[in-house]
């Protein structure tokens, strides 16, 4: 019997019992691959066995959260089209139906479940997508202090008839299959319904808003009575929930021990009790709302730790102005508790806590007269007494350190910038402290509108006086007494010469730190066919004229190193172990710097295989070569960087994967003691005798995840799999299970270089032999000083084990010492120089020369044009910053950041040397009076003849990078003239004979000076 008479029969037979059947599985089929189907058929002429059964119903990339568990074979993991209809586009059958077509042709089933209503039989279809969002402690951790949360969220398919608690027995089964988290198995999922028509936009503002003023040790939770309880009690099915569509479910998933995240008024509180520890329902919190107990008992055993912490008794005005100075008092020797990431904080609080005029008045309760509750632009004096409170702690308590909580969160409610636990700038830090108190404090109570006038050619002091009695008469504060002082700012037009002179005031002076102009591409050539022995060139050229890598490539010493390859045959790839850009000749350097800022250039010859394959069947595969640390974890240690080469998907197999890494590790291989040599014929013999599983194997980087599951192998938790050599699988099968991977090959030596040594030592062994075989076959040679030159280049090697075992596996691959040359552009520079030699730091300068760089005329960009009233147009003007006056305190930003594309900063490391006492400000400053002096000075003789002294009292320093840094403090205390190193909690006298040698360093970042009476 054909094909087509049994579908036929018992797709009929299906129909007339279906409401008899026992069945209560059934399968979806496309309609319009049936009738084709049936139409070949009977004509005679069968469908291709490869074709697919409901591609065109189902959905290619649903935006479902979870795949149900199982995985693999629950149904609700196929999802249909929208808006389908039965006999128009789909058909129903019944398993016997169903077999006849899947056990001939390639399917993708879609099962349904039927269940009985009112008597009567009926197929769920079409599945409901719930609008869900997920909620957890540790999905919420990450955006804590974040300017938005951007929740978990997807649709989660269901159908209505579906019991709502064996729902949320389904996704409690399902959370145990997701990875890197642990949630609770039983009783561990609350949902709840949003009120009709609130937004998952409005929902994750309000998180947000909820969590953004937590502290890295508190419970991410936050209010949510808003929602309405799914309780499975009171509703039997989803349909009985009476969701509307697109109306939101939050999904609550406790963790193993952690809170809940959404605290509702059907739940009492629980969470971690301070006091034992325990996860319990909390009854007692303490008055500051950060702590909560599940007993009386337990609260009052916490009072001694948590009271002197407690932020109540550090927010309370009453408590904080009867402290007074005592016998016990620290007098400021106390250290500030980083909350986390907030070093930034606590540098710029110790450096403004030894300003003597500001503190003196803080602490002095003055300022309390100051207070303007009228400035819109302040707090309403709320920053003012917080930092005024914080101060009385660290100079009369006695207890250290100190916790500055209510500051902290006072600064994160003006100013969203600083909210949360990211690390910021201390320099920004202290900017928005001084604008924020002197917003605070403005004697000022109206600000009255105030219109500048041009500079129409006047004399500098009767402009920077109007400008000055201007700016008073909006600003009048203690911090405009003693730390505001006036730049001189011209403008010329590059086109008419029109001048433009301004007087502003500063907080501090922005000191810019010259750079070498001349910046070092450092290229890897690489040599398929000796693929460790990747040669290094380091071209040395001016940035400012930024030319293209080709342009570059051209000159004779880089083409007599790619032996006058056309630029077009070449591979560009900048890489690290893990990531890979590509690049092409034409590119700028200004924009390859940036690739290269974590990443090298490696350059090859293309392989002809390379050069035949199709652009839209291009793949790249990094390979990695590695040895086993550890087996029983198998963690993998890299030995020599990344390498990529391009292969087709279409028509590469496991087998041409393990053929072509041996191909381009042959050269390596022929130098192994104790192996035979391959002679060219019969790979595949000689490969399975000699190197599979003897000297390597080969492993693919797994991409499993969350809940992906393996591309390689299916599974669910795959910690890198085998690289089978008899498994006949296209990579393209690969990339169809996951379009976006990115296919990662491991080389796993299992051998040194030779058979008696460790493999950890293979690369180094290599490495040795090769120099020793380069001095065997140049020892009898007469050699002329050019070659001599040469030798001496490839004779530059890498350090010994021992002075790599610090570094890093990223490190390690990143930093191997392959030889090096250097290509001079210009003067003649250093012919050569190992890759390992860290680059040295710029030449130390005074603070002097960098203020005198600071002056020099520097064009606006583009973005920052200026309008010049006689030309008519937007210009780039020259500009030029000048010090017009000087503050009784005198705080200088050494411009240490540089911004070098969107995402990072650089930093200049020079060291610059300052003067600790007797600095003569004279030189720098055109007019030496303080800002105040305006009405007493002569406007005939702005200069003095006698030195103005200024002494450096605190210093903010920045320690490593941007991204990964620290922030630390030196201040010298007023009471017994010592300098103390502040490190958050610690505090540590300086010694009095090595007071340069500390102070001054490239980690030295905001200079504070105090003007000499």
């Amino acid at each position: 019997m054909s094909d087509l008479v049994q579908f036929k029969e018992s797709r009929q037979r299906g129909i007339d019992e279906f409401h008899t059947s026992q069945d209560m599985i059934y399968y979806i089929i496309s309609k319009k691959w049936l009738e084709e189907w049936l139409e070949s058929e009977e004509k005679g002429h069968p469908l291709n066995n490869y074709s697919c059964v409901n591609s065109d119903i189902i959905l290619s990339k649903p935006s479902t959260i979870f795949k149900y568990d199982p995985i693999q074979s629950h149904m609700w993991n196929k999802i249909m089209q929208p808006n389908l209809q039965e006999g128009v586009d789909y058909e129903i059958l019944d398993k016997a139906t169903w077999e006849i077509i899947a056990r001939k042709y390639h399917v993708m089933a879609i099962e349904r479940d039927a269940t009985i209503i009112n008597g009567k039989k009926q197929v769920n279809v079409n599945l409901v997508p719930l609008n869900f969002g997920v909620v957890f402690p540790s999905s919420l951790r990450k955006f804590n202090g974040a300017k938005s949360v951007s929740l978990i969220k997807g649709d989660q398919y269901v159908t209505r008839t579906y019991k709502l608690s064996s729902f949320i027995e389904l996704l409690a089964n399902t959370l145990q299959t997701v990875s890197g988290y642990q949630f609770v198995k039983h009783d561990g999922i609350r949902l709840y319904k949003s009120p009709l028509g609130q937004t998952l936009q409005e929902i994750e503002k309000h998180i947000s808003d909820e969590i953004k003023s937590l502290g890295p040790q508190d419970d991410i939770v936050f209010d949510f009575k808003e929602g309405e309880y799914l309780d499975p009690l009171k509703y039997e099915t989803i349909e009985d929930c009476q969701i509307a569509p697109g109306q939101i479910i939050l999904g609550d998933f406790k963790e193993i021990q952690k809170n809940w995240a959404i605290k509702h008024p059907n739940f009492p509180m629980e969470g971690k009790c301070e006091g034992c520890y325990n996860f319990k329902v909390l009854q007692f919190p303490c008055e500051c709302k950060k702590v909560s107990y599940c007993t009386e008992e337990c609260k009052k055993r916490d009072e001694t730790y948590h009271l002197p912490r407690c932020e109540k008794t550090d927010s309370d005005d009453e408590t904080m102005d009867k402290l007074q100075r005592n016998e016990q008092s620290l007098d400021g020797k106390v250290g500030l508790k980083n909350l986390g990431n907030t070093c930034f904080m606590n540098s710029g609080i110790q450096c403004l806590g030894n300003t003597y005029p500001l503190r003196e008045y803080l602490l002095s309760n003055v300022y309390k007269q100051d207070i303007n509750e009228f400035n819109t632009l302040g707090t309403k004096g709320e920053l003012a007494s917080k930092f005024a409170h914080l101060l009385r702690r660290m100079w009369y308590a006695d207890k250290t350190p100190i916790p500055p909580f209510s500051l902290k969160r006072a600064i994160g409610k003006f100013q969203p910038q600083f909210q949360g636990f990211q690390q910021h700038d201390s320099q920004e830090l202290i900017t928005y402290l001084l604008d924020g108190l002197n917003e605070d404090l403005c004697r000022i109570k109206q600000k009255p509108y105030v219109e500048r006038k041009d500079y129409d050619g006047r004399p500098d002091f009767e402009v920077a006086k109007e400008s000055w009695e201007q700016f008073k008469l909006r600003n009048d504060s203690i911090i405009v007494d003693n730390l505001y002082g006036q730049y001189k700012s011209t403008l010329r037009c590059p086109n008419c010469n029109k001048i433009s002179i301004t007087f502003d005031p500063y907080l501090m002076v922005n000191v810019s730190i010259p750079q070498n102009a001349i910046k070092k591409l450092e290229i890897q050539f690489i040599d398929p066919n000796l693929l460790w022995d990747c040669q290094s060139l380091i071209y040395a050229y001016d940035k400012n004229q930024d030319p293209p890598l080709g342009q570059i490539l051209q000159t004779p010493e880089i083409q007599d190193k790619i032996q006058n390859i056309n630029p077009s045959e070449l591979v560009y790839i900048c890489t690290s172990s893990y990531q890979c850009d590509d690049t092409n000749e034409n590119e700028k350097m200004s924009t390859l710097r940036k690739k290269l800022k974590y990443k090298k250039l490696y350059i090859r010859k293309a392989l002809q295989s390379e050069l035949n394959i199709e652009k839209e069947n291009k793949v790249c595969i990094m390979i990695h070569e590695s040895f086993k640390q550890n087996a029983q974890y198998q963690w993998k240690r890299e030995i020599t960087p990344a390498f990529n080469f391009y292969f087709d998907k279409t028509k590469t197999k496991h087998n041409d994967i393990h053929q072509f890494i041996f191909n381009i590790h042959v050269g390596v291989l022929s130098t192994f003691e104790g192996l035979p040599q391959y002679d060219g014929k019969n790979w595949k013999a000689y490969y399975e005798e000699q190197i599979l599983d003897k000297i390597y194997y080969l492993e693919f980087k797994s991409n499993q995840n969350w809940q992906v599951d393996c591309a390689f192998c299916n599974s669910k938790s795959c910690n890198d799999c085998v690289c089978a050599y008899d498994q006949d699988t296209l990579i393209e099968n690969y990339y169809q299970k996951e379009p976006k991977l990115e296919i990662e090959v491991f080389v796993v030596w299992k051998r040194g270089f030779k058979s008696t040594s460790q493999v950890d030592e293979l690369y180094n062994d290599w490495l040795k032999q090769q120099k020793k075989q380069i001095q065997l076959e140049d020892l009898p040679k007469q050699q002329t000083d050019e070659q001599q030159q040469q030798q001496q280049q490839q004779e530059i090697v890498v350090e010994t084990k021992k002075q790599q075992e610090d570094l890093s596996d990223e490190q390690l691959a990143q930093t191997q010492n392959f030889s090096t040359c250097l290509v001079p552009l210009g003067p003649p520079i250093p012919t050569i120089q190992s890759i390992n030699v860290q680059a040295t730091n710029e030449k130390s300068m005074k603070l002097g020369e960098c203020l005198k760089f600071s002056e020099q005329p520097e064009q606006l960009d583009e973005e920052n044009t200026w309008y010049c009233n006689q030309c008519k147009d937007h210009v780039r003007a020259f500009k030029v910053m000048e010090i017009y006056k000087t503050p009784k305190i005198l705080i200088f930003h050494l411009k240490r950041f540089k911004n070098s594309n969107k995402l990072f900063k650089s930093k200049l490391e020079t060291l610059i040397d300052f003067p600790i006492q007797d600095f003569d400000i004279r030189e720098f400053v055109q007019n030496h009076h303080l800002p105040s002096q305006f009405t007493t000075e002569n406007p005939e003789n702005p200069k003095c003849n006698n030195p103005i002294y200024y002494d450096l009292y605190a210093i903010s320093n920045h320690f490593g990078g941007l991204g990964g840094g620290h922030y630390t403090a030196f201040a010298k205390n007023y009471y017994d003239n010592i300098w103390y190193n502040f490190d958050d909690s610690a505090v540590n006298a300086i010694r009095e004979d090595s007071i340069n040698s500390t102070l001054i360093t490239s980690a030295a970042y905001v200079l504070f000076y105090r003007r000499r009476e």
